[in-house]
């Protein structure tokens, strides 16, 4: 037999039994840092209650709780005088196969195999569901080359009998993340989540998330920003309550995403909700979103403020108003000197009588110092760069014009002893000729559909529609 070959799988042989004891180090010694940033925060407290180390595998129990008790005291309330539950404790088990090649409850190739699950047993005392099987249960995998991959549950859950109170049902949640490219993308799904109690009733049905980031686990628990792109999905949602008030939303989004410019250490955030039907009592509407971006955050002063934020839970609210003031004045104008933006992408809107659509665009500019008093505002307006531009059907602002006109009418005293169809009439009767005196004076522009306006301010001076108009203030 060739002798390089012998020495060969030898070398690799004792490399495989070797490297488990190195990853196990590694498992343990993140899991602690992992434990102790967790602890840092304020409002939570973490401990490893027992940590058993072998060569091919590791098992830990985690305690977590949160500390309801301190931010009371915190915040100088005594925590005998509320009527607070016990301070929540959860216990996390934790197993950890090491790799190369790990062995346990299967044999495969892999840095990290493990599992992890939270048997939730405080809990029954609220919620009921299936016997021998955990709260919540995570199994996954961390590759190689550090990408993870794993699957998490949580059972279906229902409320016990609580003599009439609130009674809540749960499908239940299953959840899977893989590994792409350096990325993690996690698709989860619930069936159903109804909740009822006197007088009213909740459903929701199929829930999706769908979660692309970039960042590792002790980033996240660190407060961190890192890029994500993430969907949240609600299929149907149905409200009712003993007044007869009955809305049925169909198709609910929430959509965020983060991209992070590492070179000029700036984050740009997007966050839009969207809806494509409300059907209610009152009003029926569809295809509605805002969609709002928050660009050029200055991520050091975002870290800065989320210190603080964590801080401040644990000073009295008296108190809290100087700290804030403190705060501001040593790292607000490092976040202005990035120009900001806050710009609406979209907002839209259709109902029976029409649709509306519009934008605006907002930035902070060529700011070097903080004003004397942050009430300045001609200080601000005169940094300030906006454009914003808005539309909608004929029919769509007639109903708006005339509603409003209604609710001045109905608080006017002179016409109080109109009835609601009177009232109605007159607001139409006067919409038309207010819509014209607004065409007239320029703060409308008539179009084939109907109206459209645009607003523009630039060096402290404001236009509508290319007239400037004057500001209530004057650097």
């Amino acid at each position: 037999m060739n002798k390089a070959f012998i020495v060969g799988a030898g070398v690799t042989l004792a490399g495989l039994l070797i490297a488990p004891t190195f990853v196990g180090n590694s498992v343990e010694s993140q899991t602690r840092a992992a434990i102790e940033k967790i602890d840092d925060h304020p409002l939570y407290s973490a401990s490893v209650l027992s940590y058993d180390k072998g060569w091919f595998s590791s098992t830990a129990t985690i305690e977590l709780s949160l500390e309801i008790d301190t931010l009371l005291a915190a915040q100088q309330i005594d925590p005998a005088e509320q009527d607070t539950p016990d301070k929540p404790v959860v216990i996390a088990k934790v197993n950890a196969f090491h790799g190369p090649v790990y062995f346990g409850d299967g044999v495969g190739i892999a840095k990290v195999k493990y599992n992890a699950s939270v048997d939730g047993n405080m809990l029954r005392e609220y919620v009921t569901w299936q016997e021998n099987q955990p709260f919540y249960y995570n199994e996954g995998k961390v590759g190689l080359f550090n990408g993870l991959s794993y699957t998490d549950t949580i059972p279906a859950l229902k409320a016990l009998e609580n003599d009439g109170d609130i009674e809540f049902v749960f499908s239940g949640f299953n959840g899977e993340a893989s590994d792409e490219g350096g990325a993690t993308r996690y698709i989860g799904s619930s069936k159903s989540v109804e909740i009822s109690g006197a007088g009213f009733s909740l459903g929701m049905l199929n829930t999706t998330v769908d979660m692309t980031y970039h960042g590792d686990f002790m980033a996240a628990i660190s407060g961190k920003l890192f890029e994500s792109d993430a969907a949240l999905t609600a299929e149907q949602i149905e409200f009712s309550d003993s007044t007869d008030t009955n809305v049925i939303i169909d198709t609910l989004r929430m959509i965020t995403s983060t991209d992070i410019d590492e070179q000029a250490n700036t984050a740009d955030i997007y966050l839009e909700y969207a809806v494509d039907d409300i059907k209610g009592a009152a009003q029926e509407a569809s295809d509605i979103a805002i969609g709002i971006a928050v660009n050029n955050l200055d991520i050091d002063f975002i870290e800065a403020y989320q210190e603080f934020s964590n801080a401040s839970l644990m000073v009295p609210s008296e108190d809290l108003p100087e700290k804030l003031q403190v705060f501001i004045k040593d790292n607000l104008l490092q976040q202005l000197q990035t120009e900001p933006e806050i710009n609406i992408k979209k907002l839209a809107m259709t109902l029976p009588e029409g649709s509306i659509k519009g934008t605006a665009n907002s930035k902070l500019t060529g700011i070097t110092s903080l004003p004397d008093t942050m009430e300045d505002v001609a200080y601000w307006v005169s940094h300030l760069l906006m454009d914003a531009q808005i539309s909608a059907d004929k029919a769509f602002v007639e109903s708006m014009a005339s509603g409003y006109m209604v609710a001045e009418l109905a608080a006017n005293p002179q016409t109080q002893g109109m009835t609601a169809d009177e009232l109605k009439s007159a607001a139409e009767q006067q919409v038309p000729m207010v819509l014209d005196s607004f065409v007239q004076q320029g703060l409308l522009k008539e179009t084939e559909r109907g109206f459209e306006t645009s607003f523009a301010l630039k060096d402290g001076t404001a236009t509508i529609n290319g007239t400037e108009v004057p500001l209530p203030f004057a650097q």
